[in-house]
């Protein structure tokens, strides 16, 4: 039995703590509300309560995307690999090329508009959000210097990128096109790149 003060009777201090009860209660009613609020919600959209889609799951809500396993993709017969992630093929994507975590999307449709050197370009800027993570200066080097490494990119594949990106404006995920064929130049320059 709790112990009183003495400035308090007994009817005072049930009074209380039932005021006190009946707020937990609203309390524990709101949250179990909420709870089962956001559990529908989950349950009504999977990407919420599981993260990223998967490959498959892009491919199965956008439609008629093609999934090419890691290690078979092909860009005017150029391997083109990035680990062990696979490759959807999305001809409705709205831009080139995207990053996905552990998948990459290629639009073909738009890709067959550009040169191969631009293809294995985009295609590797694509790669080094998986590896890089989403700052695009850092996808943008990472591509240039793993062309040079690879053999697939010289410096006249590199004007054919530049002239690629030079009209693009910047926006708030990419500097303008001069700038980034301007740091590009730098990368690709790097002695250190082997």
């Amino acid at each position: 039995m709790p112990v009183f003060m003495k400035t308090e009777s007994r009817t005072a201090v049930n009074s209380r703590r039932r005021s006190i009860l009946s707020v937990a209660a609203m309390i524990r009613g709101s949250t179990l509300a909420l709870l089962s609020i956001a559990t529908v919600a989950f349950v009504s959209e999977p990407s919420l309560a599981q993260g990223p889609p998967t490959a498959e799951e892009y491919s199965q809500h956008v439609g008629g995307a093609q999934i090419v396993p890691a290690g078979k993709y092909r860009l005017d017969g150029q391997a083109a690999v990035c680990g062990h992630r696979p490759v959807v093929l999305d001809s409705n994507l709205d831009d080139y090329g995207a990053a996905y975590p552990g998948f990459l999307i290629m639009n073909p449709r738009l890709l067959s508009k550009v040169s191969t050197p631009v293809k294995m370009w985009i295609f590797a800027h694509e790669c080094a959000h998986q590896y890089r993570g989403p700052d695009e200066d850092t996808a943008d080097c990472f591509a240039v210097q793993r062309g040079r490494r690879y053999g697939w990119l010289d410096e006249q594949g590199l004007n054919q990128i530049c002239s690629f990106i030079s009209p693009a404006r910047g926006s708030s995920m990419h500097l303008s096109g001069s700038y980034r064929c301007e740091a590009m130049r730098k990368c690709f320059a790097d002695p250190k790149v082997r």
